[in-house]
């Protein structure tokens, strides 16, 4: 595929962020530019009496640290956080990089305790949950007050951060979703590899040629992973047409518990189930590993993931390739952002590192070692020209690309907060799939 188009489907994306960031706006209200606790006049005045605190430690020669947080391997963060610290004797970054299972609830009990974090990274989905919790700072003044700060994103990537009409996050990266696969599967079952003009029938018959056992009848590869994974559900419910929520984001009854939609949800588990499945279930995936695992391993032709992938089937040297999703190509994007929290006691000091973590240096060492995709547009142009052929589908795949339902607004994010549960229902067959949506959908609008 030519750079030049890739290019301007990156800017396809983040213009329809840039609309989406609208969207919020007239969805919650000039509410939620007040949520954190504080109007831009009162977060002004507190932001100068900071600034007067921060001159006084300096001058003391005390050292202000400020405590980040995030999920995950300490990576590029780590090296950021020693940079930093090496070239500032006033400030100081401590970072606590905590695992993915459980970091939500680190959150909110550091949040509730008065002294916890001071920066902490969030993903999309739960951009509107922290601050309707009241725990992100409003960055506006500090970003008005700043004229000498030289931001390397677009408006568009920041529009990623914004909620409501505030600027509550500025986004760390952002990742792509498509169809990843195992070439050497598809080789070996003489199976044709993966088109844009596949349907989800074509995937399945294709699935089910790479889906194989042993003699003892013992399975020994899965054609598709069918992972209750709330993204990869919702990106294959939305290739197929089908969304959570109403266009306006008014509401989710008729869209969230549609009946079609409900059907789709039963056939995509279904493929996890029986003898005929052509996708590994969680006792499968407790004998194998995660789909990535199983993919390098060769026991997994293909699964819907994002670009963070890529650095360990390279590294383990799998030969893979990307496709978009069949029939409309539909599928989510993943982003994350960091924010100062409310409870933060040198905000000024905050809003120093921030900037470091979201910069282009910052930027720079993603491009270099984790597969993400930059904010900075100079960088970005960097990852474009470094894409082979078969890694194209992950950048093509922008200009179907659609907001997680996290990031639609106030009903979106309680669809967001609702759907895992009800989705490990659906999985395991605790009720029928209908009356599970009907009852989220009662939760969501009190009725």
């Amino acid at each position: 595929m030519k750079q030049k188009r890739v290019a301007a489907m990156l800017m396809t994306l983040v213009m329809s962020v840039s609309l989406l960031a609208g969207c919020g706006s007239n969805s919650t209200g000039s509410s939620a530019s007040n949520t954190s606790g504080a109007t831009q006049s009162e977060a002004e005045s507190g932001s100068e009496s900071k600034q007067e605190e921060s001159k006084e430690s300096s001058s003391s020669g005390e050292k202000v640290v400020i405590r980040v947080t995030k999920w995950g391997d300490a990576g590029v963060e780590q090296q950021l956080a020693e940079e930093f610290n090496a070239a500032h004797d006033d400030i100081e970054i401590q970072l606590d990089a905590i695992p993915g299972d459980g970091y939500g609830d680190r959150l909110t009990t550091s949040f509730s305790s008065g002294d916890g974090y001071d920066i902490f990274l969030s993903g999309e989905g739960d951009f509107y949950k922290w601050v309707g919790l009241g725990m992100v700072e409003s960055l506006d003044p500090y970003i008005a007050q700043d004229t000498d700060w030289e931001n390397p994103m677009s408006d568009s990537i920041m529009n990623m951060g914004v909620v409501g009409t505030t600027q509550s996050y500025l986004i760390k990266d952002y990742n792509p979703m498509c169809l990843w696969y195992n070439k050497d599967m598809f080789d070996e079952a003489s199976v044709g590899y993966p088109t844009e003009d596949w349907t989800w029938d074509d995937l399945y018959e294709a699935a089910g040629k790479l889906t194989s056992r042993n003699a003892s009848g013992d399975y020994e590869t899965f054609g598709f992973q069918a992972q209750k994974w709330g993204y990869a559900v919702a990106s294959y419910l939305e290739s197929l047409g089908y969304s959570y929520l109403s266009e306006d984001y008014a509401t989710a009854d008729g869209y969230l518990n549609n009946p079609n939609l409900a059907q789709a949800l039963d056939t995509y588990f279904g493929w996890a189930e029986g003898d005929d499945r052509i996708s590994p279930n969680a006792a499968d995936e407790d004998t194998y590993g995660g789909g990535t695992s199983m993919m390098i391993n060769g026991k997994l032709a293909m699964m819907i993931t994002g670009g963070w992938a890529k650095s360990s089937l390279e590294d383990a040297g799998t030969n893979y390739a990307t496709a978009l999703l069949p029939d409309s190509h539909k599928s989510y994007f993943c982003a994350s952002g960091y924010a100062i929290s409310t409870t933060c006691k040198d905000k000024d000091a905050a809003w120093e590192v921030l900037k470091w973590l979201t910069s282009e240096r910052a930027s720079e060492l993603r491009a270099d070692k984790e597969a993400v995709l930059p904010t900075s547009e100079a960088q970005l142009q960097t990852v474009i020209e470094s894409y082979s052929e078969d890694q194209q589908a992950m950048l093509i795949s922008l200009e179907y690309s659609v907001a997680p339902v996290g990031m639609r607004g106030e009903i979106g994010s309680k669809v967001n907060t609702l759907l895992g549960d009800a989705l490990e229902r659906i999985a395991y067959r605790d009720g029928d799939t209908q009356e599970i949506l009907d009852e989220v959908v009662t939760e969501i609008h009190g009725e």
